[in-house]
């Protein structure tokens, strides 16, 4: 698939630029690696916000702990 990017910053440009030569890459295969890059980590972060919700939700659902200060006490006094 093709995509053409337009109004690069230059800034943005010459960092891209110069990673590549860092890492023995051409222009194309840094900015291909870049947006797979940021593809992965917008994934990752889907997860992670569905991962806590499920936990939310599963948590929501449990019954309410009460004080274990009573517990305590108790086992305090028994000894």
């Amino acid at each position: 698939m093709n995509l053409t990017i337009k109004n690069i910053p230059d800034e943005v440009y010459q960092i891209l630029k110069r990673t590549a030569a860092q890492r023995g890459r051409s222009l194309n295969a840094e900015a291909i690696q870049a947006l797979a890059d940021a593809a992965e980590e917008a994934a990752r972060r889907k997860r992670m916000r569905e991962s806590r919700a499920a936990l939310e939700r599963a948590v929501a659902k449990l019954p309410a702990m009460s004080s274990s200060v009573p517990l305590i006490r108790a086992d305090r006094r028994g000894r």
